[in-house]
């Protein structure tokens, strides 16, 4: 068998036949990732606006003590609440706590994304450079980019 070295935007889908120049190809390792790819990319479309965790459901009690409360507030005010003093550092100090909290969490979520995404390292590597494909017939529904499958790792990475 001959092979035949495609560039990206070479390579096309006839009907569901992977082809280069309306002739049939085929990379082992390229067709695995892309149908990898369609997984993900399906698995993260169809995950969109799905509740995983459920919801508690509303206390009958904490809308009794809510109705309490706010008819509670018609009293009289013999004398003033006090204000709360401004607390500049202890606010910053909360921010800075925050934002380590989110920097461990987007850390980890990236260390995760870019752990999964090696499984399409061939896709990234046909997209810079290109790859030697082989005369052979294979099908794909589609062909998914980088930039696809990073979207969709992105979307539902605490999923996966």
């Amino acid at each position: 068998m001959s092979k035949v070295f495609v560039k990206n935007g070479d390579l096309k889908i006839n009907g569901v036949y992977l082809t280069f120049n309306d002739k049939p190809v085929y990379h082992k390792e390229f067709v695995d990732a892309q149908k990898r790819a369609e997984y993900v990319i399906t698995f993260a479309n169809l995950a969109k606006g799905k509740d995983f965790k459920g919801k508690t459901p509303d206390s009958l009690e904490d809308l009794k003590d809510e109705i309490n409360k706010l008819l509670s507030n018609k009293l009289n005010k013999y004398i003033e609440t006090p204000i709360k003093p401004i607390q500049p550092i202890t606010e910053q100090l909360k921010n800075e706590a925050l934002d380590f909290i989110n920097y461990n969490e987007k850390q980890s979520n990236s260390e995760k994304v870019n752990d999964l995404l090696q499984n399409f390292n061939i896709i990234n590597k046909f997209e810079s450079v290109g790859l030697y494909f082989e005369e052979d017939v294979c099908e794909l529904n589609k062909i998914y980019t980088i930039a696809e499958i990073v979207e969709a790792v992105n979307s539902c990475i605490e999923l996966l």
